[in-house]
Formats: structure tokens, C-alpha cells, sequence
């Protein structure tokens, strides 16, 4: 909570000043049913020596002019309380957006990408709140509280023991509501993200939804999450809802004792008037204001403190990326996997186990296995997004593509991830493209591309005739995820975007699974010219993708079972040997 609460640092000049104005309307408040006292005692009753009625009007005119400044002041300091209620929102919302964007995968999977997109608007929202309070009330609650009390006391010291009496009640009450719905707040934020998560889930679905008419079930997922996440929430807002009649009865009470014992010592004479008792029944006013807006803040407590430890898990995560700064090493383009294993975090099984393997600077090789064979897991690694659980990883590191000795390959743990990225281009297992122009698309492998470059990109990704027949070209507009064009078409733009990027390193993971046997051969033949000397790695379940590298890398269940030539390969592995035959029945060479 104090480091979610640091971002309000920026805004320290602007909440003292909202505390300020916020303070000048609290004793404005205050000074009102003292004047209102006088009008009774000294105008209406004749106390005031002279002309009563002129005192009265000199009193309302007092009175007007304090409102107007109450008033103003009010406006003005819930004025500056949202605009750093808004620069707050914006700080740690972008804090939030960056800390995601620098997670781990294994981050991400924990946490669940729902719950990211709940954390930083439900529960920012619930944050704002506090704020609110924070600037709005800090001081006012207090002053208003403890003046009213104040200020009774001066009128007459034994009545407002009353008050002082029925606070403490009143306050134990809370106490014993914000109990009840501690855990309410909790389980309604949880099945808030189970909604967000089955919502996009559907979506992500919906034509196999509808194809096997899974839609009523779909929906009942939907409606069971929305019911218990609704059910809590009524439950929490009813029974804060109980504060307010409880407090306006407990001080209305104590407001009628003030009137039936102030009338009582009237009539004895302690000195008591009727504008004093006019005052204090104002001033329970006053006070009723400030106990339920504390009240409130009492209740609101554990959704607060729900909605903050959820906050903090993305913030203060400890499995955060590497975050060091680029060196600008170059890569050789040499890589070498020495007893590599990984296990996924929760896993009992791994997904790579004892991988030994050499690729050779300017090699093309593949990696071929069936679907949880660990090929992704490899892709991974080598970029960088997870770091293996035994073994070393290296790379490669020099200003040339000399291939060196095993004393030149460097530890990936010892590289920023940075660098290492900067050394691949890769087109990854999901062809991600995002809503905007194909041009924008691909510069995001190289942001100074110029018009000829990304045509030419486009021409060895076979892709470049589409949007030649499209009038606006490279112009031409995606929507989210592509939808606008075909599986294959999005490969092609993917390829296309990794060709665009100089690297030493190539990764292509299961990029050409889209394309016809004919497309795929144009694009190989068309990348293997273009990437000469540079090191490429083709991961796939094809064996027409495979068959014509230099080296062919076969994974089973995450272990190595065959590394070598198609030729050699189809003698002495049986598992290549029985995709080959499974996917083209002997026939092709």
C-alpha cells in the first residue's frame, strides 16, 4: 500500500492546498449555527440591545457571506482533489502498463491476463476512492468532528456528554458491519476476473461455441460467475447501507434527549438558551456528517486493502525480467545447449530435459517433434523469455561470424536480455498483428524501414501481390488481431516483419503451417537467399519444412532423439522416420 500510495508524491503542492481549502469550508461549517444562535438569542428574543431586526439582517448577511466562502472553497478544493485523483490514476495505471509489458511469461500465467485487465481498472478504481477520501476528508473529518464536539461543550458541558456517549456506540457498530463484509469484498473481486476470464474466453470461441451449440452452457458459465460476484456485492452495499439509518437514529436520539434535558435546564436555570440548544442540534448534524464518512471509510477498509494487495502483486512482483541495459554485443550467430532443462513453475513433468545441442554460426537448421515435444519451450528460451531450470544456454558473442571456440560463447544469464534480443528476428509460433496500417505492422522489426525495403520484404514473404491489388497499399488497415485477412496471409505479414530485421539470428517457430506445400517453397527458397551466412532455425511439425536444412534437430516428449541430415535421419530415427511417412506416405524425396 506505501508504495501504491508513493505516486501521490508528485501531487504533494496540490493536496496541501485541497487540505487548505477543504479546512476554510470545515470552520465556515462551524461558524454557522453559532451565528444561527445569535439570530434566536439576540435578534428573534430581543437579547440585542437596539435594533433587533437590523442585527438580524447585519447576522444573515454574515451568515450569506460565509456560505459563499464555504462554497467556493468546497468547489475549489474538489477541484484540485480530481485533478490529482486523475494524475494519480494516469501514474499508476502507466506504471501498471509498464510493469506488465516487462513480466516474465511465467508472470503473466500466474497472475492471468484477466486479472491484469481487472487489477488496473477495478481495482484502480477502488484506489481512487481512498484518494479521494485521503485529499477530500483528511482534515475536514477530524475538524468537523472534533469542533462540533468543541463547540457543544462551550454551549453546555453536561449535554454533550450525550454526544459523547453515543459515539463510541455508534463507532462499535461499524466495527461490527465492516466484519461481516470483509470477506464479501473479496470473493465478489474474485469472481469479478472469473467473469472477465469466461467473457473472453467466449469470445475467443464463439464460432466453436456456436458450431457445437454450446451456447446455453456457455452462457450458464457466465451467469453462475455474474450471480455469485453480484450475490457478494448486494450483500457488501446492503449492509454498508445499514450506516447511515443507524447513525441518524442513534444521533436523532441523542438530538431529542438534547432538546427534553435542555428544556429541563432551562426551566432550572443553568443559563441555557434556545439558540444554544438549536446550536448543538446542528452541530449532531455536523457530526453525524463526519462519523458516516468515517464509518464509510471503516467499511470500505478491506475492499481497499483487497483491491491494494492485488495491485501490489503486479507491482512489487518478484519475477520480473531482466531489466539491465543493452550493451550492443553482436552475435556470431552461434548457439550451444549444454544438460538444458526446464520445468514449468507448478509442473511436475519437464518440458525440456538434458537438451545437448550445437548450432553452428551461418547453419540453417530445424527442430521437428509432435504438439508438448518442447519445440516453443526451445523458441523461448533462446529469446530469452524464460531462462532454463539446469544447464547453460550460450551464445555466440563477437564482431564477426567467425565461428570461435566453445571459451567464446557466452552464458545467456550473463547477457541482457536486450542484447539478446537484439541479435534474433524471429516469427513466432501466433502470427500477432495489431489494428493500424501493414506498414506500421511491419516496422516493428525495423522502425526506420523505408517504403522499398518493406516492399521487398513483402516480395520474399510471397505476400506483396495482395497488396499491390489493395488501393491503399501498404496503407492498407488491419483490424485487432488481423481479422481482415486469412491465416496465411497473417503468416506471410509475420515473416515478412522478421525478414525486415538484420540480425545474426533467425527464429521461425511454426511459421509456415498456414501456407500451401507451393507458397511455402517460394518463401523458403526466397528467405534462404536473402539470409545467407546468417543463422536460421526453423521449428515445425512438417517434415517438408524440415527435410532440406543443413541439420535437422528431432524432440520427444522435451529429450533429443535424433539430430542429423532428412537422409540420415530417416535411417536412424524412428520417430522422424514415422512423421515422414505419416505425412507424405514415402512419396516425397
Amino acid at each position: 500500500m506505501r508504495k501504491l500510495l508513493s505516486f501521490l508524491k508528485p501531487y504533494k503542492g496540490k493536496i496541501a492546498l485541497a487540505t487548505l481549502l477543504m479546512a476554510v469550508s470545515a470552520v465556515c461549517n462551524l461558524l454557522l449555527p453559532t451565528l444561527m444562535s445569535n439570530v434566536l438569542d439576540k435578534g428573534v428574543y430581543g437579547a440585542a440591545e437596539g435594533d433587533t431586526f437590523g442585527y438580524i439582517l447585519k447576522t444573515a448577511a454574515w451568515m450569506l457571506g460565509i456560505s459563499a466562502l464555504s462554497l467556493v472553497s468546497v468547489a475549489g478544493g474538489y477541484w484540485v482533489v480530481y485533478h490529482v485523483i486523475s494524475g494519480y490514476t494516469w501514474s499508476l495505471r502507466s506504471a501498471l502498463f509498464r510493469k506488465v509489458h516487462t513480466m516474465t511469461l511465467a508472470e503473466v500465467g500466474r497472475i492471468g491476463t484477466s486479472n491484469l485487465v481487472t487489477r488496473s481498472t477495478h481495482d484502480v478504481g477502488t484506489l481512487n476512492w481512498v484518494i479521494s477520501m485521503l485529499c477530500g476528508n483528511l482534515i475536514i473529518i477530524p475538524l468537523m468532528f472534533l469542533g462540533g464536539v468543541f463547540l457543544c461543550m462551550r454551549k453546555d458541558f453536561w449535554l454533550s456528554l450525550i454526544i459523547l456517549c453515543v459515539v463510541p456506540l455508534l463507532i462499535l457498530g461499524v466495527l461490527l458491519l465492516s466484519k461481516k463484509i470483509d470477506h464479501l469484498w473479496e470473493i465478489s473481486d474474485e469472481y469479478c476476473d472469473r467473469q472477465n476470464d469466461l467473457v473472453r474466453e467466449r469470445l475467443r470461441g464463439i464460432r466453436v461455441i456456436r458450431a457445437f451449440d454450446r451456447e446455453r452452457q456457455a452462457h450458464e458459465k457466465i451467469t453462475d460467475a455474474t450471480r455469485v460476484m453480484a450475490d457478494n456485492i448486494i450483500r457488501a452495499n446492503v449492509t454498508m447501507a445499514v450506516i447511515d439509518p443507524m447513525a441518524a437514529f442513534v444521533l436523532n436520539t441523542a438530538a431529542l434527549l438534547i432538546v427534553y434535558l435542555g428544556g429541563v435546564r432551562m426551566e432550572r436555570g443553568s443559563g441555557l438558551t434556545p439558540g444554544d440548544i438549536f446550536a448543538m442540534i446542528q452541530y449532531i448534524n455536523i457530526i453525524l456528517g463526519a462519523i458516516v464518512s468515517v464509518s464509510f471509510a471503516i467499511v470500505m477498509l478491506p475492499h481497499v486493502r483487497v483491491a491494494a494487495r492485488r495491485l501490489s502483486q503486479v507491482t512489487e512482483s518478484t519475477g520480473l525480467e531482466d531489466d539491465r541495459p543493452a550493451e550492443g554485443r553482436t552475435f556470431s550467430g552461434e548457439i550451444a545447449l549444454d544438460h538444458v532443462s526446464f520445468t514449468y513453475p507448478g509442473s511436475k513433468l519437464p518440458a525440456l530435459t538434458d537438451l545437448n545441442l550445437r548450432i553452428k554460426a551461418g547453419e540453417w537448421v530445424s527442430v521437428i517433434g509432435g504438439t508438448g515435444s518442447g519445440k516453443s519451450t526451445l523458441a523461448e528460451l533462446l529469446l530469452a523469455f524464460r531462462s532454463p531450470t539446469a544447464g547453460t544456454l550460450r551464445f555466440g558473442v563477437g564482431a564477426d561470424a567467425h565461428i570461435g571456440p566453445s571459451e567464446q560463447l557466452r552464458d545467456a544469464a550473463e547477457l541482457s536480455p536486450k542484447d539478446v534480443r537484439e541479435n534474433i528476428s524471429c516469427s513466432l509460433q501466433k502470427s500477432m498483428l495489431y489494428s493500424g496500417t501493414v506498414a506500421e505492422n511491419l516496422r516493428m522489426g525495423k522502425p526506420d524501414a523505408t517504403d522499398e525495403e518493406l516492399w521487398a520484404a513483402l516480395e520474399l514473404a510471397q505476400i506483396a501481390d495482395f497488396l499491390r491489388e489493395q488501393p491503399e497499399g501498404l496503407n492498407f488497415k488491419l483490424e485487432q488481431a488481423a481479422t481482415n485477412i486469412s491465416g496465411g496471409q497473417k503468416q506471410r505479414l509475420a515473416i515478412a516483419r522478421a525478414l525486415l530485421k538484420e540480425a545474426p539470428i533467425y527464429i521461425f517457430d511454426d511459421s509456415f503451417s498456414a501456407l500451401d506445400f507451393l507458397t511455402e517453397a517460394k518463401v523458403r527458397t526466397a528467405m534462404n537467399e536473402k539470409l545467407a551466412g546468417r543463422t536460421r532455425i526453423v521449428i515445425t511439425q512438417r517434415v517438408v519444412s524440415a527435410m532440406h536444412c543443413d541439420r535437422i534437430f528431432v524432440l520427444a516428449d522435451g529429450a533429443l532423439v535424433g539430430a542429423g541430415t532428412h537422409a540420415e535421419l530417416l535411417e536412424s530415427c524412428s520417430i522422424y522416420r514415422e512423421i515422414y511417412l505419416s505425412q507424405t506416405g514415402g512419396g516425397a524425396v
